[in-house]
């Protein structure tokens, strides 16, 4: 998760000088957080990041801020409540070997907090499947393999094609010597035929 500045160092805009600007196309942009502690501290994520990036190339094309945030969001734009921590003072104890341990911090999470979670997780699988399957030589196997079979395709139906005329060439000499052996052979290139 990043903060605010964080997110502004990591995207460094062009076209956006300082963070008070960037917080205002954040806003404008509806580019949600998905965390805000009890000192208004705002947390993204890694799809914040991603929508950021296709919102500041929107704008470089020369979009307007509302066509920029219903691009950036799908067309849906929810209002999405940050989850909030209940019981932020610390309970701590003490244990019998003398070290402190934690207790009951709770976080309310609403389901379109869930949603947008499940969607930047989703978003962060897809893309790193694309780019193994991009980097990957995974179909080059199965179109070589689609090449030979063509190739073994035309090559028996040519085999099968000598075949049928070495059949009719044997059929046709087998004639042939049928037909010579009722001739005989008298003197020089004379030859009667035998009844």
């Amino acid at each position: 998760m990043y903060t605010r500045e964080q997110l502004f160092e990591r995207i460094n805009p062009p076209v956006i000088p300082d963070t008070g600007d960037f917080t205002g196309f954040l806003k404008s942009w509806r580019i949600d957080p998905i965390y805000e502690d009890d000192e208004n501290n705002e947390y993204y994520d890694e799809m914040a990041i991603s929508k950021l990036k296709h919102a500041l190339k929107l704008k470089e094309q020369g979009k307007n801020d509302e066509e920029i945030s219903s691009i950036v969001n799908n067309g849906i734009i929810n209002p999405i409540n940050a989850p909030s921590v209940r019981n932020t003072r610390v309970k701590t104890e003490n244990t019998p070997n003398g070290r402190n341990e934690l207790n009951n911090v709770t976080i309310d999470v609403t389901s379109q907090t869930l949603s947008l979670l499940a969607e930047s997780i989703a978003q962060k699988i897809t893309g790193e499947i694309t780019e193994k399957i991009k980097n990957s030589d995974i179909f080059e196997p199965v179109m070589d393999s689609a090449k030979v079979k063509r190739d073994n395709e035309i090559l028996s139906k040519q085999v099968g094609q000598l075949l049928e005329e070495n059949k009719k060439l044997i059929a046709r000499n087998n004639m042939l010597q049928k037909e010579n052996a009722k001739f005989r052979h008298l003197v020089g290139h004379l030859y009667v035929k035998q009844q």
